[in-house]
């Protein structure tokens, strides 16, 4: 859009990533006049879409397009023409210490260890107070570790610091797919035609007075309410300052979700170097928390995507994408050869946690906190609403709950405006 930023909005966005587009969206079908600002100079937020090698995308952020048969993304992608693959590919798991991959035997038996876990955190759900989730499983020297690894690359966040009522609290209904063309893609194309500020990052918002004022280097907004998308981290690193300031409710509600840690590493090659034709899943044992997952020769392409979560990716992240790369190369080396060196053509990764636009993955909340989603989604003064994945009741962590909570916040503010009468 124009340089030149619009006097007044009646509603005004803080963020053009999921929620903030699809805030959006609900405004513009409203009849309302809307504009979106934006800190980053691309929209999609944490959903983000590159290529690794020419005609090769690849995610780095959001990847699976997370129960999908009750994903509003999932009827937008295939109306846009992007291709959503249906995946029910198993885990493999590869011993290096033994050179081989998990027998049948051994997959039954981690699966049922793990179902064995999933009902001890239901059951400690049900039965007391919230504890973190590695004080609730279960022993096993192989595969509660393997569960542990599981738990954090699914919260952003090691078991010991994991609340098992925010666990239980997410709803997964199985379905879940890639999309080809890559989920970033797919949600930046849900902005088209979108008015949307770029590189204009709110630093004040004035909500004592009506109507509210937002300042960024650009210029500044007037609106009649505002739609707040960005996250936890940004919200707590107060690069955004509030007049008055935000009550105490707010602040701790925000202290109480912070941000998980997770990464995307990539590896490209010039050729299948694998030695498997189809796709999988692959963990690559370490018997620790510095354990990596990988999927191998997504949609039939010669790479490979590693996923890091809690410490460990922040440890990686902190030591800078050579030290990313090299880690996940290494372990790949551990399950397929030395020879893949050889055909090493590209990489890439991701670093959330150090994004200041962002400051981590996603949502994970603190220790007997969880029940504060439900504050963070709370207006103030019927002029801020909150939208973003961390105030989903039970959708968090997502791309669809980011998007739905810019449709309930959306309709949170247009009821305000038009008891106050706003024009």
């Amino acid at each position: 859009m124009s340089d030149r930023l619009p006097g007044t909005v009646d509603v005004a966005v803080v963020g053009a990533g999921a929620a903030g587009i699809a805030a959006a969206r609900a405004v513009r079908a409203a009849g309302r006049s809307v504009l979106v600002l934006e800190a980053k100079d691309r929209i999609g937020g944490r959903a983000w879409t590159r290529e690794i090698l020419p005609g090769v995308p690849v995610d780095l952020g959001a990847h699976w397009l997370h129960s999908a048969d009750v994903n509003p993304l999932a009827a937008l992608g295939r109306a846009a023409g992007f291709t959503l693959g249906q995946s029910d590919l198993d885990r493999e798991v590869f011993f290096p210490d033994e050179g081989r991959w998990a027998d049948s035997a051994e997959r039954r038996e981690r699966h049922a260890f793990f179902d064995r876990c999933e009902a001890a955190i239901a059951a400690a759900a049900a039965t007391g107070p919230d504890r973190p989730i590695a004080a609730v499983l279960p022993d096993h020297p192989r595969w509660r570790p393997m569960f542990e690894h599981w738990v954090t690359v699914y919260t952003g966040v090691d078991a010991d610091a994991a609340s098992v009522a925010d666990y239980v609290a997410y709803r997964d209904t199985h379905n879940n797919w890639p999309v080809r063309e890559g989920y970033g893609a797919l949600v930046a194309r849900c902005g088209d035609g979108l008015p949307v500020a770029l590189a204009a990052p709110v630093t004040a918002i004035e909500y004592g007075r009506r109507p509210v004022r937002l300042t960024t280097p650009a210029g500044t907004v007037t609106a009649h309410a505002v739609i707040l998308t960005v996250s936890t981290g940004v919200l707590a690193a107060e690069t955004i300052r509030f007049d008055p300031p935000l009550p105490d409710w707010k602040c701790s509600a925000i202290d109480a979700v912070p941000m998980g840690s997770a990464d995307w590493v990539l590896l490209a090659f010039d050729r299948n170097p694998f030695g498997v034709e189809d796709s999988r899943v692959a963990t690559i044992w370490s018997g620790d928390a510095r354990t990596i997952g990988f999927q191998i020769r997504p949609h039939g392409c010669d790479h490979a995507l590693g996923y890091l979560g809690g410490r460990l990716c922040c440890e990686l992240e902190r030591a800078g994408p050579t030290a990313m790369i090299e880690f996940a190369r290494e372990r790949l080396k551990a399950a397929f050869g030395s020879a893949i060196d050889r055909h090493l053509a590209a990489t890439l990764s991701s670093a959330w946690q150090a994004d200041p636009a962002v400051r981590g993955a996603y949502s994970a909340a603190r220790i007997g906190e969880a029940h504060r989603r439900a504050d963070l989604a709370q207006p103030i003064d019927e002029a801020l609403f909150f939208a973003g994945e961390a105030t989903d009741p039970e959708f968090f962590s997502t791309v669809h709950g980011a998007w739905r909570s810019g449709e309930r916040a959306v309709a949170e503010a247009l009821q305000a405006l038009e008891a106050r009468g706003a024009p």
